[in-house]
């Protein structure tokens, strides 16, 4: 026996107390309540069940990237539209389908001035598909390499987006993921109650844009005539004036519910055909009687039509700050933005040219007001809320429209595909089998070293318990989500942790038959054992970590448990063991001539 036998009683002693303290507030109810106070103010972090063990949300999500990929046309049509109105004034930009820009330029003549120079940095992200010089038409293709990359840009940075969004709802171990063309999204230990908020905010685009407004247009008279009297759909003059001091008389189309303005508009196919350059966009607001008064219940509402133009002139990636704020007036709760520099200059632009014109605030596809352009504004701006329900309703929505704005907006929409509530009896049911499973496993393993290794056994338990502790320590150290998964890597390093024990074990008795004494014969058999145990450790350690980067969900919680019970075995199944071996042997000049193995 090493005289230094003290040294490693306090490392291995003080490690098991750190690992014991760290698993304290991890202990499950009731009997937590004997865990000491202290314990649980200084070590906060706990093991946190999984989906499959307390119940919780599981979702899928399909990205639509063709939305992405026509937003990146809009923007490089909107720049190459703006250096090119700096060369001539005859032009037309149009949209085709999702990733083609043509332009029609008049006089054809003028069409050799759309060069590489007008079109700039991206003149690499755009390729010429024709040039028909008769009529003046040149057509342009998104490159492929760029399609690519936005499609994946738009992936990865949905993920980040919920991340940021879950993280500060509060739920514990999200598990947010790719799948092809799909999000997975994991959500364990939520309420039912909250179910529905949490995939409002997981599903909220965010995407902010600023559109004009053109309900003065010829167009629109005819979609006006088109309504037939006494129908779902109301006809509503609205006169304005604009910044020359001409008078307009809009034609606001209104009616009770959302789908009948949507129908209409769907009847009009082919019989009255959108502008390529304009859409439809739709506003919820106070009832109001044909004559434009506001009816008495203020709690009814309507829906409003507006032809808008279909490129937004600025969007919500130029936000920089998101605020709940208060209307001084109407007391209503409002989400106060700032736009970032290049922002407020885009901003500037577009409200210092359209004075008097109405602008609408679009979020997330719904108008959500439409007011008169009265003079210049900047980076500053607000979006009203709460017109109408339960006050505390729309304030909690009000501070759930900052926080998505806030994690930024998601770069195409989402459309859920698949959901599944994983309720608490399920949870418990699996909990419950998962621990009699782990208890009968660890006692049949228990009696076996007992019975037959006798006190080399006893030695082996007390590492398997301990390694075991330290394995569930590290999980709570890092705050890991168990599953179902995970605890078969805890049980499966459990068991390599018993074979390794047998295979030290079997070369002991081996250099006891040879006739060494005990000390020597301890000595040798973990020597000579070391090798075969850290290979078999390694190959499984190298499985573990290909599982970790390439695996998803389920197989990643197993994988973690595996890596951790492997260096967790290393340390105890050959280190610790070996030193009780010694601490058994001799300790303070008394030597033990055998061993019970």
């Amino acid at each position: 026996m090493e005289r230094a036998w003290w040294w490693k009683f306090l490392m291995w002693g003080g490690i098991t107390v750190l690992a014991a303290l760290y698993l304290g507030p991890s202990i499950p109810e009731p009997y937590n309540k004997k865990v000491p106070a202290f314990v649980t103010q200084l070590f906060t972090k706990k093991i946190q069940p999984g989906l499959d063990l307390q119940g919780g949300l599981h979702l899928v999500y399909s990205v639509d990237v063709n939305k992405a990929i026509g937003a990146k046309v809009d923007r490089v049509a909107s720049d190459i539209e703006e250096r090119l109105s700096q060369k001539i004034k005859g032009f037309k930009v149009d949209r085709e389908g999702r990733d083609e820009i043509l332009f029609t330029i008049t006089p054809p003549s003028d069409a050799a001035k759309l060069d590489d120079e007008v079109l700039g940095a991206h003149r690499n992200a755009v390729d010429e598909v024709s040039r028909d010089n008769a009529t003046g038409q040149i057509r342009f293709r998104l490159d492929p390499d760029q399609v690519a990359e936005i499609k994946e840009f738009a992936l990865r940075q949905g993920i980040e987006t919920i991340r940021g969004r879950v993280d500060k709802f509060g739920v514990a171990e999200p598990t947010i993921l790719k799948r092809g063309e799909d999000i997975v999204i994991e959500l364990p230990g939520l309420k039912p109650e909250d179910f529905e908020r949490i995939k409002t905010i997981i599903g909220k685009t965010a995407q902010l844009e600023f559109k004009l407004v053109d309900d003065g247009s010829e167009y629109m008279t005819k979609v006006a005539a088109s309504v037939t009297p006494g129908g779902k759909i109301t006809v509503v003059p609205e006169p304005w004036t604009d910044k020359n001091g001409t008078q307009h008389n809009n034609i606001s189309l209104r009616a009770k519910e959302q789908k009948d303005l949507v129908d209409f508009f769907a009847g009009l196919t082919g019989e009255l055909e959108v502008p390529k350059d304009r859409e439809f966009g739709v506003e919820q607001i106070a009832d109001t009687n044909p004559d434009g008064s506001e009816v008495a219940d203020k709690t009814q509402t309507s829906w409003r039509a507006y032809l808008l133009h279909r490129r937004a002139a600025v969007t919500g990636e130029y936000l920089a700050a998101a605020d709940l704020s208060w209307d001084q007036q109407t007391n209503r709760p409002e989400v106060a933005f700032t736009m970032d520099r290049q922002g407020a200059v885009l901003m500037e632009r577009l409200t210092g040219q359209n004075v008097g014109r109405k602008m609408a605030i679009v979020l997330d596809g719904k108008i959500n007001s439409a007011p008169e352009i009265q003079s210049q504004i900047g980076e500053r701006g607000r979006i009203t809320l709460g017109g109408f329900g339960d006050p505390f309703k729309v304030q909690q929505e009000a501070k759930d429209l900052v926080s998505v704005l806030r994690s930024g907006s998601l770069p195409a929409p989402l459309t859920k595909s698949f959901e599944t509530q994983v309720g608490p009896t399920l949870g418990g049911d699996t909990v419950a089998d998962a621990k009699w499973a782990m208890v009968i496993g660890a006692l049949a393993v228990v009696f076996f070293m007992l019975i037959y290794y006798r006190t080399a056994g006893f030695i082996a338990n007390i590492a398997m318990v301990l390694n075991i502790v330290f394995m569930l320590a590290i999980l709570a150290a890092f705050e890991a989500s168990l599953t179902l998964p995970g605890i078969a890597g805890l049980v499966l390093a459990v068991g390599m942790a018993v074979d390794a024990n047998i295979i030290i074990y079997e070369r002991i008795r081996e250099e006891l038959r040879a006739g060494k004494s005990a000390r020597s014969a301890v000595d040798a058999g973990f020597a000579r054992a070391f090798w075969t145990v850290f290979d078999a450790h390694v190959t499984n350690l190298m499985a573990g970590v290909v599982l970790y980067s390439y695996g998803s969900g389920p197989i990643r919680g197993f994988a973690i448990t595996l890596v951790i019970g492997i260096l967790s075995n290393i340390a105890t199944a050959v280190y610790m063991s070996r030193w009780m071996f010694e601490l058994m042997l001799g300790r303070r000049g008394v030597v033990k001539q055998t061993i019970s193995i």
